[in-house]
């Protein structure tokens, strides 16, 4: 089903109607020329009508061509049409077409993932696909209505970790310590990110995002959008720390066979955990750097100071999201192996099947 979509997709039988009304809106095309000069181009209509549009190519006085998009024919895109004058409707290229290729992207993920990690790697997607739903139908919503974004983050968190986590790692303590001490750390995070936020002044009013929510006269609490943020974007990391660092105790719980005392069992988990902070913080650090890279390039080219650049609320934003996951990594850790060491020490509780463990690290 997935891959017949697809292949509708790349044809180009996209979801949006096709069919041209008296109002505006808009609708997929393909170009088949573009005029000299290149302000109009012929485009024909997913429902098969040929039409003039109008193309923004930057020749225009002042324009920055190397900001605008260039089209050839062939290209499939996106069509914006509109009452004119005279009552004719006017059409102008907006921008390309992209859901074919995002589309066969998720396609080829799925098999990969399928074709390496198997059940395993397929129950992962469905849980994302699940988190996602959280976001998209709970989370946002409630942000939009003008919630507390920090209890929003926490409440939907709560949901996405419950279900990713026992659905992906099956029913059992040691999938528990892991949530447990998961929850722990977003708590903590929560509240550092919280703090700092106020304290370096980060109002999240300098972004365009920001700008459309406040003229759109939306009530979202803007600094509580930003921590929730760093909590939702910490999640995945979190997960796989937490998880590995039961799934670690677990192992030392069946090598000892149950006869190792908490603390024994605390100190030799923790000795596998600190050999991954490092390469965690570092996914971390690394994972914001590269979204922030062409702010960076930015900030390098117009040869602002280190004071400066840590003035800025884009460069302060950052940071902060950065330092709080960093935080949150760290500190899951010794949580997590001392929840799980407290579970399994001394024969407690029984992690589950051996052979249900999550990847040892």
């Amino acid at each position: 089903m997935l891959c017949l979509a697809g292949y509708g997709l790349l044809k180009g039988e996209f979801t949006r109607p096709t069919a041209v009304t008296g109002t505006s809106g808009e609708a997929y095309a393909t170009v088949l020329a573009i005029a000299p000069g290149g302000a109009t181009a012929s485009v024909r209509l997913d429902n098969g009508a040929t039409v003039q549009a109008q193309v923004d190519n930057g020749q225009g006085p002042g324009a920055v061509t190397a900001l605008v998009n260039h089209y050839k024919p062939g290209d499939r895109v996106q069509v914006q049409y509109y009452p004119g004058q005279n009552g004719t409707m006017t059409y102008a290229v907006g921008d390309w077409q992209r859901g074919p290729a995002l589309v066969w992207l998720l396609i080829l993920f799925i098999v990969v993932a399928a074709a390496v990690g198997r059940g395993k790697a397929l129950r992962a997607i469905v849980a994302t696909a699940a988190g996602l739903a959280i976001v998209i139908a709970v989370v946002v919503p409630a942000i939009l209505r003008g919630a507390n974004p920090v209890v929003v983050a926490l409440l939907g968190s709560g949901g996405i970790l419950a279900i990713a986590m026992y659905f992906v790692h099956g029913l059992n303590w040691k999938t528990t310590a892991a949530l447990a001490g998961t929850v722990v750390t977003v708590a903590i995070a929560l509240g550092v990110g919280s703090g700092f936020i106020h304290l370096a002044h980060i109002t999240s009013y300098g972004t365009e995002e920001s700008v459309y929510l406040v003229t759109g006269g939306s009530k979202v609490n803007l600094q509580g959008l930003v921590l929730t943020g760093v909590v939702i974007g910490a999640l995945g990391a979190l997960v796989d720390v937490t998880v590995g660092q039961a799934s670690s105790v677990a192992e030392l719980y069946r090598l000892g066979e149950g006869r190792i005392g908490l603390w024994d069992l605390y100190e030799r988990g923790m000795n596998v955990g600190l050999d991954h902070i490092g390469s965690l913080i570092n996914t971390l650090v690394l994972a914001y750097v590269g979204s922030a890279l062409p702010l960076i390039v930015l900030l390098g080219r117009d040869g602002l100071g280190w004071q400066d650049t840590l003035n800025l609320e884009l460069v302060g934003a950052q940071m902060v999201q950065t330092l709080v996951g960093a935080i949150a990594l760290v500190l899951a850790v010794p949580f997590t192996t001392f929840v799980a060491a407290t579970f399994f020490s001394g024969g407690h509780l029984n992690p589950g099947p051996a052979d249900e463990h999550g990847h040892a690290h």
